[in-house]
């Protein structure tokens, strides 16, 4: 099964200059925990999760209406082609234990996202190695 197959295709995206306000928008408006962030041209700059904004806003004591997403998103996102098996992308969302995964097209311009959600409802059942896998990146990553 290739990742095009399962990717949610509409989805919204931030710029670097955007707010943290502006990103909790889009999570609400799109019901995720993530939103990509793009140059004009739709190629990936970054990514911010929900948790990212909860850890940074808090503990940095940042104005969420005035403080840019280029402050604080994660900026060596992992990708994976739309033409690429979903095998490949759920072995990177284990090896990284990462749970959401930007699709990008052959000239890497953003174009859907795979969670784990689209995953476990898309997926059939049967394939149980995706399943056993899908176990794995939720487990806890101990770093102390």
């Amino acid at each position: 099964m290739k990742c095009k197959e399962v990717m949610s295709k509409n989805i919204k995206w931030a710029h670097p200059d955007n707010t943290i306000e502006d990103a909790v928008r889009i999570m609400e408006e799109q019901n995720c925990g993530a939103v990509p962030v793009t140059d004009k041209n739709l190629h990936i700059l970054g990514i911010v999760t929900d948790r990212d904004i909860a850890l940074f806003t808090v503990l940095q004591h940042k104005n969420p209406e005035k403080t840019k997403l280029g402050e604080f998103m994660t900026r060596d996102v992992i990708t994976c082609l739309e033409s690429e098996e979903l095998e490949d992308l759920i072995t990177r969302m284990r090896e990284y234990q990462i749970r959401r995964i930007p699709i990008v097209d052959s000239k890497n311009r953003l174009i859907g996202m795979i969670s784990l959600g689209d995953i476990a409802v898309k997926v059939p059942q049967e394939e149980h190695e995706i399943y056993e896998a899908l176990e794995r990146i939720s487990e806890p990553v101990h770093t102390m």
